[in-house]
């Protein structure tokens, strides 16, 4: 009897441990974790206050007003500014391109024509993304047209994303 009863305790204990376990598990890769961290959204007033949201090319003008916050989905904090342009995209992408390098972005990738195909996810719509460091991170700067995905032809976008966890990305 004794010998059943001390059984039973040790598959009740390693029930347990394998259910805080799993638990553990579930936390760090969804679950309890999901979200911005506080580093995270203290970053974004830092990333809204990019000086390069001030600089645009004189025939083009901000729309709205600046946005910032913090991704709970993907977990990474963010900023942005939405222009009107009456002069080429490739005037904008050239501004762009001189603009970033002298604020200290580096030119990651570049994008021509970054309109999804037909019925497909638009993962990445960045004309061109540059990066650098910020507040201990890395920023990512993109430049977008939101004509590329059927809207508004004669508007872009800058948006810059960062995460002290490596989640960002153009």
């Amino acid at each position: 009897m004794k010998l059943k009863a001390a059984a039973t305790m040790i598959l009740i204990g390693a029930g347990g441990i394998a259910t805080i376990a799993a638990t553990g598990v579930w936390a760090l890769s969804s679950g309890l974790l999901h979200g911005c961290t506080k580093a995270d959204e203290e970053l974004a007033p830092t990333l809204a206050s990019s000086s390069i949201f001030d600089a645009h090319p004189s025939q083009t003008q901000p729309q709205d007003e600046r946005y910032s916050g913090c991704d709970e989905d993907d977990g990474f904090a963010y900023a942005g500014q939405s222009y009107r342009f009456t002069t080429s995209r490739a005037d904008v992408l050239t501004f762009y391109r001189q603009a970033a390098t002298e604020d200290g972005w580096r030119l990651k990738s570049t994008n021509p024509s970054p309109s999804p195909a037909p019925d497909s996810l638009a993962v990445d719509i960045s004309a061109l993304c540059f990066e650098k460091p910020v507040a201990g991170t890395t920023a990512h700067l993109a430049v977008w047209f939101p004509g590329d995905l059927g809207d508004s032809p004669d508007n872009y976008g800058l948006e810059v994303t960062a995460s002290h966890d490596g989640t960002a990305w153009c």
